[in-house]
Protein backbone atom coordinates (compact mmCIF):
# COMPACT_ATOMS: atom_id res chain seq x y z
CA UNK A 1 0.00 0.00 0.00
CA UNK A 2 1.23 3.47 -0.81
CA UNK A 3 2.13 5.34 2.36
CA UNK A 4 4.04 8.39 1.06
CA UNK A 5 2.57 10.57 -1.69
CA UNK A 6 4.18 13.72 -3.08
CA UNK A 7 1.73 16.14 -4.67
CA UNK A 8 3.66 18.66 -6.76
CA UNK A 9 1.38 21.67 -7.18
CA UNK A 10 1.72 24.93 -9.06
CA UNK A 11 -0.22 27.22 -6.73
CA UNK A 12 -3.38 27.03 -4.65
CA UNK A 13 -5.85 26.13 -7.41
CA UNK A 14 -3.63 23.37 -8.74
CA UNK A 15 -3.10 22.03 -5.22
CA UNK A 16 -6.85 21.75 -4.63
CA UNK A 17 -7.39 20.04 -7.99
CA UNK A 18 -4.61 17.51 -7.39
CA UNK A 19 -5.58 16.79 -3.77
CA UNK A 20 -9.16 16.11 -4.85
CA UNK A 21 -7.87 13.59 -7.38
CA UNK A 22 -5.78 11.92 -4.66
CA UNK A 23 -8.82 11.79 -2.36
CA UNK A 24 -10.82 10.06 -5.12
CA UNK A 25 -8.10 7.45 -5.59
CA UNK A 26 -7.56 6.91 -1.86
CA UNK A 27 -10.98 7.69 -0.33
CA UNK A 28 -10.05 6.53 3.18
CA UNK A 29 -6.61 8.12 3.28
CA UNK A 30 -5.39 5.09 5.20
CA UNK A 31 -3.10 7.22 7.33
CA UNK A 32 -0.80 7.77 4.36
CA UNK A 33 1.43 10.83 4.39
CA UNK A 34 0.69 13.27 1.59
CA UNK A 35 3.00 16.23 1.11
CA UNK A 36 1.93 19.12 -1.08
CA UNK A 37 5.06 20.66 -2.57
CA UNK A 38 5.25 23.92 -4.46
CA UNK A 39 8.50 24.80 -6.18
CA UNK A 40 9.15 28.51 -6.52
CA UNK A 41 11.37 29.89 -9.23
CA UNK A 42 14.41 31.58 -7.75
CA UNK A 43 14.10 35.36 -7.82
CA UNK A 44 16.26 37.22 -10.27
CA UNK A 45 19.24 38.39 -8.26
CA UNK A 46 19.55 42.18 -8.16
CA UNK A 47 23.16 41.74 -9.24
CA UNK A 48 21.91 40.86 -12.73
CA UNK A 49 20.21 44.22 -13.07
CA UNK A 50 22.51 46.21 -10.80
CA UNK A 51 26.14 45.13 -10.45
CA UNK A 52 26.45 47.10 -7.19
CA UNK A 53 23.69 45.15 -5.42
CA UNK A 54 24.59 41.87 -3.70
CA UNK A 55 22.85 38.68 -4.91
CA UNK A 56 19.94 37.26 -2.91
CA UNK A 57 20.57 34.43 -0.49
CA UNK A 58 18.18 31.96 1.14
CA UNK A 59 17.71 34.19 4.18
CA UNK A 60 16.64 37.29 2.29
CA UNK A 61 13.19 38.75 2.87
CA UNK A 62 11.98 38.17 -0.69
CA UNK A 63 12.56 34.42 -0.49
CA UNK A 64 11.12 34.17 3.02
CA UNK A 65 8.01 36.12 2.02
CA UNK A 66 7.52 34.01 -1.12
CA UNK A 67 7.76 30.78 0.86
CA UNK A 68 5.39 32.05 3.56
CA UNK A 69 2.82 33.09 0.96
CA UNK A 70 3.09 29.74 -0.84
CA UNK A 71 2.64 27.80 2.42
CA UNK A 72 -0.42 29.88 3.30
CA UNK A 73 -1.92 29.36 -0.16
CA UNK A 74 -1.53 25.57 0.13
CA UNK A 75 -3.21 25.27 3.55
CA UNK A 76 -6.77 24.69 2.23
CA UNK A 77 -5.56 21.73 0.17
CA UNK A 78 -3.66 20.37 3.19
CA UNK A 79 -6.79 20.73 5.32
CA UNK A 80 -8.85 18.79 2.75
CA UNK A 81 -6.35 15.94 2.84
CA UNK A 82 -6.24 15.91 6.63
CA UNK A 83 -10.05 15.76 6.76
CA UNK A 84 -9.89 12.72 4.45
CA UNK A 85 -7.60 10.79 6.80
CA UNK A 86 -4.17 11.67 5.41
CA UNK A 87 -1.23 12.90 7.45
CA UNK A 88 -0.98 16.04 5.36
CA UNK A 89 1.99 18.37 5.09
CA UNK A 90 2.96 21.39 3.03
CA UNK A 91 6.45 22.28 1.88
CA UNK A 92 8.06 24.78 -0.45
CA UNK A 93 11.30 24.48 -2.41
CA UNK A 94 13.12 26.91 -4.66
CA UNK A 95 14.73 26.00 -7.97
CA UNK A 96 13.93 24.37 -11.29
CA UNK A 97 10.55 22.69 -10.74
CA UNK A 98 11.18 19.32 -12.39
CA UNK A 99 14.59 18.87 -10.81
CA UNK A 100 13.37 19.88 -7.35
CA UNK A 101 10.35 17.57 -7.49
CA UNK A 102 12.54 14.58 -8.41
CA UNK A 103 15.14 15.46 -5.78
CA UNK A 104 12.53 15.99 -3.08
CA UNK A 105 10.74 12.70 -3.88
CA UNK A 106 13.98 10.74 -3.83
CA UNK A 107 15.23 12.31 -0.59
CA UNK A 108 11.87 11.93 1.16
CA UNK A 109 11.32 8.27 0.32
CA UNK A 110 8.05 8.92 -1.50
CA UNK A 111 6.29 6.09 -3.32
CA UNK A 112 4.12 8.11 -5.72
CA UNK A 113 4.41 11.53 -7.34
CA UNK A 114 1.26 13.35 -8.42
CA UNK A 115 1.68 16.22 -10.88
CA UNK A 116 -0.63 18.31 -12.98
CA UNK A 117 -0.49 18.93 -16.68
CA UNK A 118 -1.85 22.06 -18.31
CA UNK A 119 -2.10 20.63 -21.79
CA UNK A 120 0.23 23.04 -23.52
CA UNK A 121 0.64 22.65 -27.24
CA UNK A 122 3.77 20.92 -28.52
CA UNK A 123 5.40 24.24 -29.46
CA UNK A 124 4.70 25.71 -26.02
CA UNK A 125 6.12 22.60 -24.36
CA UNK A 126 9.28 22.83 -26.47
CA UNK A 127 9.72 26.51 -25.66
CA UNK A 128 8.59 26.52 -22.03
CA UNK A 129 9.33 22.95 -21.03
CA UNK A 130 6.94 20.61 -19.30
CA UNK A 131 7.42 19.84 -15.63
CA UNK A 132 5.30 16.70 -15.83
CA UNK A 133 7.33 15.48 -18.81
CA UNK A 134 10.59 16.15 -16.95
CA UNK A 135 9.40 14.26 -13.87
CA UNK A 136 8.23 11.30 -15.97
CA UNK A 137 11.65 11.06 -17.63
CA UNK A 138 13.83 11.60 -14.55
CA UNK A 139 12.33 9.50 -11.77
CA UNK A 140 11.91 5.80 -11.25
CA UNK A 141 8.86 6.34 -9.06
CA UNK A 142 5.32 5.92 -10.32
CA UNK A 143 3.96 9.27 -11.53
CA UNK A 144 0.29 10.13 -11.73
CA UNK A 145 -0.32 12.97 -14.18
CA UNK A 146 -3.64 14.77 -13.75
CA UNK A 147 -4.68 16.64 -16.90
CA UNK A 148 -6.16 20.08 -16.32
CA UNK A 149 -9.67 20.36 -17.72
CA UNK A 150 -9.76 22.42 -20.87
CA UNK A 151 -12.63 24.85 -21.38
CA UNK A 152 -15.12 23.78 -24.02
CA UNK A 153 -14.54 25.45 -27.35
CA UNK A 154 -17.46 27.03 -29.14
CA UNK A 155 -17.52 25.61 -32.61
Amino acid sequence: MIQRILIAADGAGDALRLTRAVRELFPQGGGATATILQVLAPPVPPALSNPLAPPLTAGDDLLVLGEANARRDLEPARDELAAAGFRAEVDVATGAAGEEICRYARAGGYQLIVVGRRGLGRLQEVLLGSVSEYVLRHTRLPVLVIQQEQPARNE
